[in-house]
């Protein structure tokens, strides 16, 4: 099934969907399938919002009443919790199975390997004759400052003891669950948080 190309900015579902599509099924069916199965692998999580009937329904170019159909059906098997005014969520928690063993993870590249073994990003000599290429260096004059600051003054204040500590090694849990999430529906990635470091 074609998804529209303008559609990067709305929810990944359409991925999901172009993937586990079954041509053999009606097209109800096809999205109750694809949710579902989404839903139990954990790439649409408990309490997460779905797309309004008419985003999703533009997002995969069916009718709204098709992609209405799959929500009632999900509703009435107890995975969707629908909520007038508010929109349509994930009312169980995923049931993934055991983890396979994992394979062992493929080797760097010849500059992966050199920008590991360096141990970390440095500053140029001159930070101020560095070019906009210079490895790990982002542009630090297009970095909104003063907006950081309020953020940070914000989240210092209600999280301040939290904040002193070291934390996960691997990146705040929430990002690399999200991060999953969202290679799972727009690139048909399987992995989970535990797999993504920060």
């Amino acid at each position: 099934m074609q998804t529209n190309s303008n559609t990067k900015a709305r929810p990944m579902l359409p991925t999901l969907f172009a993937t586990h599509a079954q041509a053999d099924l009606p097209l109800h069916e096809q999205l109750v399938r694809t949710l579902r199965h989404a839903i139990l692998d954990g790439h649409l999580p408990l309490a997460s919002r779905l797309p309004a009937t008419r985003t999703l329904a533009a997002d995969l170019q069916l009718s709204r009443s098709t992609v209405e159909l799959a929500y009632a059906r999900l509703e009435s098997e107890g995975y969707l919790q629908r909520k007038v005014g508010a929109g349509s969520f994930v009312a169980i928690a995923a049931q993934r199975p055991t983890a396979a063993p994992r394979k062992a993870a493929a080797g760097l590249s010849q500059r992966g390997q050199a920008i590991a073994d360096m141990g970390a990003c440095r500053d140029g000599v001159n930070p101020l004759t560095q070019t906009s290429f210079f490895t790990g260096q982002p542009d630090s004059g297009a970095f909104p400052r003063e907006l950081w600051g309020k953020l940070m003054l914000q989240r210092w204040k209600k999280d301040g003891e939290q904040l002193m500590r070291y934390g996960n090694p691997q990146g705040l849990p929430e990002l690399r669950a999200a991060i999953a999430s969202y290679l799972a529906q727009s690139r048909n990635v399987v992995c989970d948080a535990g797999q993504i470091v920060i």
